[in-house]
């Protein structure tokens, strides 16, 4: 079964709706761009702590003992880090991970339901709150505030309403990108 995501636009009995199990291409793609969310933070994390060696070696003159060398050794481990995590492959276990999810978007809230075995996880949002929408060949991603909260709309799973919809609720906010 593949992935489905619903949206109820804010008028009353409008309802765009996907639901089912995420494919793999579309697994892979949220793989990826958590992957750059979290090498970018960790990058900003290794300028500072690389400013703070600067700071601590400048301080100490042209030796290099104590805190400078702690820092730069953290520095260079964050930055392999970050780059490892732009690099790196998508996981085995993503093949065998079950992502089935439910999208709800109704007077203006949106409802988010993802089953987990014999349980359900539901998260509600504010349909204001969406950041940004980015399109792409496979499906439309929701930005929440929290980086943790992006919604995936599998394009080829929408049972109820149209795209136009979808995108009419969002004008403005949407942004296509190309997919390698």
């Amino acid at each position: 079964m593949a992935g489905k995501c619903a949206i109820m636009q804010g008028r009353k009995g409008k309802m765009i709706e996907f639901y089912g199990e995420i494919s793999m291409p579309c697994k892979v793609m949220a793989d990826k761009l958590k992957k750059k969310y979290y090498a970018f933070w960790i990058l900003i994390l290794t300028l500072i702590v690389l400013a703070m060696a600067i700071a601590n070696g400048v301080a100490e003159g042209t030796t290099l003992r104590g805190p400078f060398i702690a820092y730069a050794i953290f520095t260079v481990l964050l930055a392999a880090l970050s780059v490892y995590l732009f690099i790196a492959p998508t996981g085995k276990s993503l093949a065998r991970a079950q992502w089935l999810f439910r999208v709800q978007i109704e007077e203006g809230m949106i409802r988010f339901i993802q089953y987990t075995g014999d349980k359900e996880v539901e998260k509600k949002r504010e349909l204001k709150k969406v950041r940004r929408v980015v399109k792409t060949k496979h499906a439309y991603l929701l930005y929440l505030p929290d980086a943790a909260n992006v919604v995936i709309c599998q394009r080829n799973l929408l049972k109820k309403g149209t795209f136009d919809e979808l995108e009419a609720l969002f004008r403005g906010k949407i942004r296509e990108i190309k997919e390698k």
